[in-house]
Formats: C-alpha cells, sequence, structure tokens
C-alpha cells in the first residue's frame, strides 16, 4: 500500500476480539507463540537530553475515532502527526481487546513514540472480567458456568496476562490501556485481584516486549469495586496506579484538580511510589509524570470546552511546571466535526488540524467561551495556545540506532513518485500509515527563517505547504516559499530549520537532502545542508560534502560529518537542527522576489567506510503462489533479498602469525541492508503472434497491510494492468533501502499465465533482459542478478560480476515425481 487498483487483501490476522473467548478460540488454532511482527517497525527509544524530559509532563494520545479500523486505503483518510510532542498513542476502540493495525506502529515507531492497544470491558462484561482474572478453565464456557466456578474465593491466574502480553510481542506493540467501565460484583475483593492482576500483566510485558512496556489505568472503579470515576488521583484509585505505569484520569475534573493531584502524590510514601534513596525492589518508580489528566477534545465535561479550548485545561495541568501529564483523548474531533461541510477536503482538514496543534500559519483562531463549572474556581485564560506548545519537542531516535529518513508524508497521497517519476495517479487518493514519516517539526505553521548574513534588514518571511503534485519518492514533498524583500543588498544567506535530530559527538554521520529549486529570471540560488542549534551555532563539522543532480530536475546534497565536540570531550548527546542553507544573489536586488523550492526527502545515518560496501544487492529467489486453481492471478508474490560481495582479491597470507586478514571484514554490529518498502511493477506479456508486450506498470508498494511481511506483494487480478489477450505478466521488484535509497528494479522472470483455466508459473533464469522481452516457459525457480534497464536512471553503487558466483545457488524444482533438486519454494 498505496495499491493501483480498487481491491486489497484483508488482514490475515484478527484486527481485534470481541470477548475472552473469541481470543481463546483464535488462540487454538495457532501453535504457540508466532513472530507476526516481521513487517513491523521494532520500537527504538528516543535518546533524550535531561532538558527535554525531566520533570517535564508527557502527552498520552487516546485514538479514539469512529469506532476504530475506519482507515480506507482507497481514499483519503484521518492520520496523526504530531509524533514529536507525544510520547504514547493509544488506538482506542469499544472492542474487548483492541490491536494496534500495524501500519500506526511502525508510524508511532519511526517516531520513538510507544504504540498501545486497549483492554476494555464496558456494561454487560462482568462475567467476561471475572474470565480475565481466573483464566480459562477447561470445559467451562458459558457465563452461567463461570458464575459458578467463581462462586468461592475469587482465584486469580496469570493465563490472559501471558496471553495478552504474548500478542503485543508478537504484534509488534508495546502496551495496553486498561478501561474497566463497568462495576466489580466481588466489590472490594475483586478489586485487590484485579490490581494484582495488572502487576503480573505488567511483568509478563517487560519480559516479552521490553523495559518500555506500558500498562496504563483508565480512572474508572475504586477500591470498593463501584464504577465510580474520581477525575484525580486520589486514594480511590491510588493501587491501580501504583500497581501500574501510570494513570488517565477521567476529564470531568475542576480546575483545582491538578494542583491537588501534585500535593497527594508527593504526599505519598516514597517505598509505594519507589521514589527510595536505593532502587526499591518490588515497585515500579512512579513520578508525577506518571498521573495522565484527561482532557476530551469533544469537550465533553473538559474544562474549556473541548477543541480549540482544550489549551485552557492544559494551562491548569502545567506540564512544563508542575509536570503532570496529559490524556489527550479523541483528537480526531478535528475530522469528525468537519468532514460534512460544504467544500471540506483533506487540505481543508491539514489547516483545521495543524491549527488545534501548531497554530495558524496567518491570522487569529476563535475559541469557544469560557464555561466555569459550579464549584470550580473562577480563572482566566490568555489568547488560544496550540497544544503541542506546552509540551518539548522529542526527537526521533538517535540515528546511530534507527537511520532517521522523512519524504514528509503525511500518510495519504493522490499519487506516487518514484525518483520524481509519477508512476501511479490514483481516482480518489490513498491512505497508508506505514509510509507515514515526520513532516517536520519545525516548518508548520511557517519555518522559522533566520539570517546568516550580515545584513540588518528584514528576514525573509516563509510559507509551508504539502505538496502533493510532485515529489521524489512518495507522494509529496514539502513546499517552501520564501519571499525575500527588496533591498539594496544583493546576496542573502539564510537558514531555514526543518528537523529537531539529537545526535552523538565524536561519531561519523552522513546527511542527504533531496530538493528541487526553480530557475528565477532575477536570482540565482544555491542549497546546502546544515545543523545548528537552536541558538544558531554551527553543530557540523563537515568532512566531505557534494552535490549531485538527479533525474527530473531534482537535485541531492550530501554531507559527511561530525558533531563539533564540545570542550568537555567525550560523547555528549546533543541537540541540532537539520535544514537547509540557502544562498540568494539577486541580479536586481529592488523589487521583491519570491524564491519557492521543494523538499523532496531528508536522511541521516551513520557514515559507513566503503571497505564495508564492498556487495551488490540481488535478488536471491522469488516466486508466486496463487491462492487457489480457480484465481490463478490471484495470490502472493514472495521473494528474498540477498548481497552478493565483490569478487575476492588473490590471497598472499602463507604464515599462520600473519596478522593480516584476507578481505575487507563486515562489522560485527548489524550491516546488513534494511527496506522501507519495495515498489512493484507488472508488465503483460505477449499472448500470441505478432502481439506485443504491454508497458512496464506500478502496481503498489510492499507493506504489512497486503500480507506482513515486507518482502511480500498479495497480487490480485484486478488490480493487474490488462489490455487484451491472454493475462501473463512479469513481475519486478524495486528495492528502497531505509537510507531513501532507490534501487535499480529487478527482473523477476516471474511470470504467471492462464492457460484453459489452468495456472502455469513460468520462471527463467539467465541475464536481465529488456521489457520488452517474455519469458519462456519453464517450471523453474532462479537466482538473479540487478536490472540495468535505459529507463531506470540510477545504478548500483559497484557493479560486481556476480553472475558466475550465483549460477551455482540457483534452485530448481520440478512437480510430479520427477527429481527435486535444492531446496527453492516449489512452483505452483
Amino acid at each position: 500500500m498505496p495499491l493501483a487498483g480498487t481491491k486489497t487483501r484483508k488482514s490475515p490476522l484478527p484486527l481485534y476480539f470481541d470477548n475472552l473467548a473469541a481470543l481463546d478460540t483464535w488462540r487454538a488454532t495457532v501453535a504457540g507463540p508466532i513472530d507476526h511482527s516481521e513487517g513491523v517497525l521494532k520500537f527504538i527509544a528516543r535518546k533524550l537530553r535531561p532538558a527535554d524530559s525531566v520533570g517535564k509532563g508527557k502527552l498520552l494520545v487516546s485514538h479514539d475515532f469512529k469506532g476504530g479500523y475506519v482507515e480506507d486505503p482507497f481514499s483519503k483518510s484521518y492520520t496523526f502527526n504530531w509524533w514529536s510532542s507525544t510520547e504514547h498513542f493509544n488506538y482506542f476502540s469499544h472492542r474487548r481487546i483492541t490491536i494496534p493495525p500495524p501500519e500506526w506502529i511502525t508510524a508511532a515507531h519511526r517516531a520513538g513514540t510507544t504504540m498501545l492497544g486497549t483492554i476494555i470491558f464496558e456494561g454487560g462484561s462482568e462475567l467476561d472480567m471475572l474470565r480475565m482474572l481466573m483464566g480459562k478453565v477447561p470445559g467451562i464456557n458459558t457465563a452461567s458456568e463461570v458464575e459458578t466456578q467463581a462462586n468461592s474465593t475469587l482465584p486469580l491466574t496469570p493465563y490472559y496476562a501471558e496471553l495478552l502480553a504474548n500478542i503485543a510481542a508478537e504484534r509488534g506493540f508495546d502496551g495496553y490501556l486498561l478501561n474497566i467501565e463497568i462495576g466489580l460484583g466481588r466489590g472490594a475483593e475483586q478489586a485487590r485481584v484485579l490490581a494484582a492482576w495488572i502487576t503480573i500483566l505488567q511483568a509478563e510485558m517487560i519480559k516479552k516486549v521490553g523495559p518500555h512496556a506500558q500498562t496504563i489505568w483508565y480512572d474508572s472503579v475504586t477500591i470498593r469495586g463501584e464504577l465510580w470515576w474520581q477525575d484525580r488521583l486520589n486514594s480511590a484509585n491510588l493501587p491501580f496506579f501504583l500497581n501500574s505505569t501510570g494513570i488517565f484520569t477521567n476529564y470531568w475534573w475542576y480546575n483545582d484538580a491538578p494542583g491537588k493531584e501534585v500535593v497527594y502524590f508527593n504526599n505519598l510514601d516514597p517505598n509505594l511510589t519507589g521514589q527510595t534513596q536505593d532502587p526499591h525492589p518490588q515497585v515500579i518508580k512512579h513520578t508525577v509524570q506518571d498521573i495522565y489528566v484527561g482532557i476530551d477534545v469533544w469537550g465533553r465535561g473538559s474544562h474549556g470546552g473541548g477543541g480549540f479550548g482544550s489549551y485552557r485545561a492544559l494551562d491548569h495541568i502545567a506540564p512544563q511546571t508542575l509536570g503532570l501529564s496529559c490524556a489527550l483523548f479523541a483528537q480526531g474531533w478535528t475530522w469528525e466535526t468537519e468532514e460534512n461541510n460544504p467544500g471540506w477536503n483533506w487540505d481543508s482538514f491539514w489547516n483545521y488540524d495543524s491549527s488545534l496543534w501548531v497554530g495558524p500559519a496567518s491570522g487569529t483562531v476563535t475559541v469557544p467561551p469560557l464555561q466555569i463549572k459550579g464549584g470550580e474556581t473562577p480563572c482566566t485564560h490568555g489568547p488560544f495556545t496550540p497544544l503541542a506548545t506546552y509540551f518539548p519537542h522529542l526527537p526521533p531516535p538517535e540515528p546511530y540506532d534507527l537511520p532517521f529518513y522523512t519524504n514528509f508524508s503525511p500518510g495519504i497521497g493522490d499519487s506516487w513518485f518514484v525518483e520524481g517519476q509519477k508512476v501511479w495517479q490514483s481516482v480518489r487518493g490513498w491512505t497508508d500509515m506505514d509510509k507515514q514519516t515526520l513532516v517536520g517539526d519545525l516548518i508548520w505553521p511557517r519555518p522559522k527563517v533566520t539570517r546568516l548574513d550580515s545584513r540588518t534588514d528584514a528576514v525573509p518571511i516563509g510559507i509551508t505547504k504539502l505538496n502533493m503534485a510532485d515529489a521524489w519518492n512518495g507522494g509529496n514533498s514539502i513546499r517552501i516559499t520564501l519571499s525575500i524583500p527588496g533591498s539594496s543588498n544583493a546576496y542573502s544567506a539564510l537558514w531555514v530549520p526543518i528537523q529537531t535530530l539529537n545526535l552523538t559527538s565524536r561519531r561519523k554521520y552522513e546527511a542527504a537532502a533531496v530538493y528541487k529549486a526553480p530557475t528565477l529570471a532575477n536570482a540565482e540560488t544555491e542549497f546546502a545542508l546544515g545543523l545548528r542549534t537552536a541558538a544558531g551555532a554551527d553543530l557540523m563539522t563537515i568532512v566531505t560534502s557534494s552535490t549531485i543532480d538527479l533525474a527530473n530536475g531534482w537535485q541531492k546534497a550530501v554531507v559527511q560529518f561530525e558533531i563539533t565536540t564540545p570542550a568537555a570531550g567525550g560523547q555528549v548527546l546533543t541537540q541540532g537542527q537539520l535544514g537547509l542553507i540557502v544562498a540568494v544573489v539577486l541580479k536586481n536586488p529592488s523589487p521583491a522576489v519570491e524564491l519557492p523550492f521543494l523538499v523532496g526527502q531528508l536522511a541521516v545515518y551513520p557514515y559507513v567506510p566503503d571497505s564495508y560496501t564492498e556487495y551488490d544487492l540481488v535478488q536471491h529467489w522469488i516466486y508466486f503462489e496463487p491462492d487457489s486453481a480457480t484465481t490463478p492471478l490471484n495470490g502472493t508474490l514472495n521473494f528474498e533479498v540477498a548481497v552478493a560481495f565483490d569478487p575476492v582479491p588473490e590471497i598472499t597470507i602463507t604464515d599462520p602469525e600473519d596478522p593480516r586478514v584476507p578481505w575487507h571484514l563486515q562489522p560485527t554490529k548489524p550491516w546488513f541492508p534494511k527496506f522501507l518498502y519495495f515498489n512493484v511493477y507488472a508488465q503483460q506479456l505477449p499472448g500470441g503472434a505478432g502481439s506485443t508486450p504491454g508497458p512496464l506498470t506500478w502496481i503498489g508498494t510492499t507493506t504489512y497491510i497486503n500480507v506482513g511481511d515486507k518482502k511480500t506483494f498479495y497480487v490480485l487480478q484486478d488490480n493487474l494492468p490488462y489490455s487484451s489477450g491472454q493475462r501473463r505478466y512479469d513481475f519486478k521488484v524495486q528495492p528502497v533501502l531505509e537510507t531513501g535509497e532507490v534501487y535499480p528494479a529487478w527482473v523477476s522472470f516471474s511470470s504467471v499465465s492462464v492457460l484453459g483455466g489452468a495456472s502455469v508459473e513460468e520462471l527463467e533464469e539467465g541475464e536481465p533482459q529488456a521489457e520488452s522481452s517474455a519469458a519462456s516457459s519453464a517450471e523453474t525457480e532462479s537466482v538473479q542478478e540487478p536490472l540495468a534497464q535505459a529507463d531506470m536512471e540510477k545504478k548500483p553503487k559497484r557493479k560486481s560480476s556476480v553472475t558466475s558466483m550465483l549460477n551455482p545457488l540457483n534452485r530448481l524444482k520440478v512437480k510430479g515425481d520427477k527429481a527435486d533438486k535444492g531446496d527453492g519454494a516449489s512452483t505452483k
């Protein structure tokens, strides 16, 4: 996804479970814990300076949006883009067990945000709650049997805690919001058992998911088992808070509640909160930042009225001073309340949504009237303040832990581009959170342009727009327009920061920016990559730099650099702003000049010496597996990627004491290439004498949505290009590395024919062929080398002679009673 056509495969795994019996039924079909998170980006924690986090409240966003699971891959849907303010994201629905969609997990993890599912019990689920605590009992399935089994003292088992932790580990998410909105029939006895169950769940989560795992309690049930929302942390919900990693308080609180919570927490016994001088061996350590004060963006009971009045509630929560955190519920209000307005579209949503989070690009925001609830202390508030203002900018993971890459995708688009060329235009647009990247935390609502020259006149004004009409890779770029005022001085050197990053001194990085600038009649321009502090100090010690002309008018600036080492020496985590230096020379400086330019891609990643990259990527094998004989063109395209090393030089080592190594070694740390996705192409082959092959057509990208592994692609006949004649196809696969580098497409030599209702897969080994060549009929599977064809301008970094090395690895499977040679997968 994105995917050409109008159909896609349903998830092969359950998206949610409506009750625990459904979970047990599904689990019975699975042989033990299985990792289904192959295509999901693993969580990597942000590295933060103390100034970024200590004593400052965090943001939990709870995504209650139309019941959940409503994203439409074939139109532009709601997406969330404010990850740089968000510590935790909770995918919420009213299903018993809500499992976050894999594409949302990847989007959150790319930014360093944890993703939480939901465990919810609402009216009518009392017996299912007993089942969760007691565990699965053989032979007991009905409600009455559960009630009978629980007639004695309520037993507690770890069965469902273990199972739910397994689900999180297998699907790749990081914890649960626990929303128990029913009264507990056993009163305080059941409340105690429930609180104890939470500790088992958290222990299992830490064991199976990692130390970052979260179990956050929603303020609902009290110590007496009553459903009675407290709207704050107090003695009625204290055990549930202490046994979890945090509490999400209900949002009907009065404006004095945040201050009372801080006082209450500070008066707790340090042995309960783990705030002892030495680490407490039996309890989770808690701080005031673990209290997430609830705000309902719909305004139901929330101080300030919700919506654009939500900032008033944040004034009282005061994350930067009191240190309380915030749980923001149903932030999709910006979509749901506006979507039916005349003329509304996705651009309208973006302007509305971004105004709530980062403020409007121009003008002011109208806020709802302040209504003081009965019993509240009268208070006043200033004009609208964007929500992100209350929280620190949280950079994505350090690029040595996870290479930083963005093409500024908000997770939607109208078309798809590969290296500046549009390869597909949709009818209604597309949505895919798996393809979402950070949109730049320093360019909204406007870029903060400053001067690097010595001029004292007005600083140019910048405007940022998402540009769906042109892109380098993916669905969009960003368009930044600088309005340079007229002046007697012809030269300007401007700094345009784009994204906050935390990097480490005494490490070598490489950064790349892909951009496109117009030719102006009255100006000459030059662009360079930069990294500066918020105060404007240069952080780059440049080792090498270059600018490369790319296809379709794009250019690429590449810099190898180190972070300027602080005077104290050693490795120090430093926060910088990655952006562009724009030099402008006006031929006639008097009139004002508009300078629009596009930024298509930014990437920062560890510098790797050439000696570690003496290989080419090759397609190791590929085969097509049809769903059935009746639908031979519906099925899964499976492939594997390998590396082929350069030829080994002549070995001259003869002395056993010789300390040299015979070839350049690979790093002992992870080095095998990783991929953002693969572009997949199809070409209809000639169906008879005189016919010609169809054009090479992009049919989609790999993603977890299709199958669950980024090296598979689900093919639907209805989505394939077709002109006339016999349906026979070649497929080609094009890898996109995690740094954004696009490799040439590989010829797959895998074609599927429909002959009299039968399915024949044709796989041909040999040299790469031109687009017009057809695969010959042979039931074999072959290793191939990279495609080198005229319409793919980018070549591999180095060309090695891999054919002779790879031929002995060819796989061959023959149907029926013929000999089975090799261990490749059989053709269908």
